[in-house]
């Protein structure tokens, strides 16, 4: 049975692509360092997932802002399919810096939760969220760009 058109075109935009490897990549790494932030001692499993589910989701709106910027730049939404290490250099620095002045802003000002541990000094957020938005980026681009193009074996 073939899939409707406008599904299939929707599944084919850079920024589908973008989201989904964002969302998925983001909350298995969110699950690896959650028992570093304070919010882990939430009393249920269900209020642990809401929160991984709320940060990954956000995750993946910092990825598709970064890629809209790019894009404007570029002036062209498939700038990923050929990035170049400039564009990825870009991509990645735009995401790290959205994180910090958010990460900063939800520990410091809001208190949104604490980081008991790996905390940038001066910042006070989490080396765990610089770590993440150096090596995500990156390979979120690769994954979707790979997916896109198709693998065929040659030219990754």
């Amino acid at each position: 049975m073939r899939m409707p058109l406008m599904i299939s075109k929707a599944l084919a935009a850079p920024e589908t692509n973008l989201f989904l490897f964002a969302f998925l990549l983001n909350f298995v790494y969110e699950v690896w360092q959650s028992p570093f932030y304070e919010f882990y001692s939430s009393p249920s499993l269900g209020e642990k997932v809401a929160d991984l589910t709320h940060c990954s989701f956000g995750d993946g709106m910092i990825i598709l802002f970064s890629s809209w910027v790019v894009s404007i730049l570029r002036r062209s939404r498939y700038w990923l399919l050929k990035p170049g290490r400039r564009l990825t250099v870009l991509f990645t620095g735009i995401g790290l810096l959205i994180t910090l002045v958010l990460e900063t802003f939800r520990v410091n000002v809001s208190r949104s939760y604490g980081v008991p541990v790996f905390a940038v000094p001066i910042l006070g957020m989490s080396a765990l969220a610089v770590v993440q938005w150096i090596t995500l980026p990156p390979l979120i681009l690769y994954l979707a760009r790979r997916h896109m193009l198709g693998y065929s074996g040659n030219d990754l």
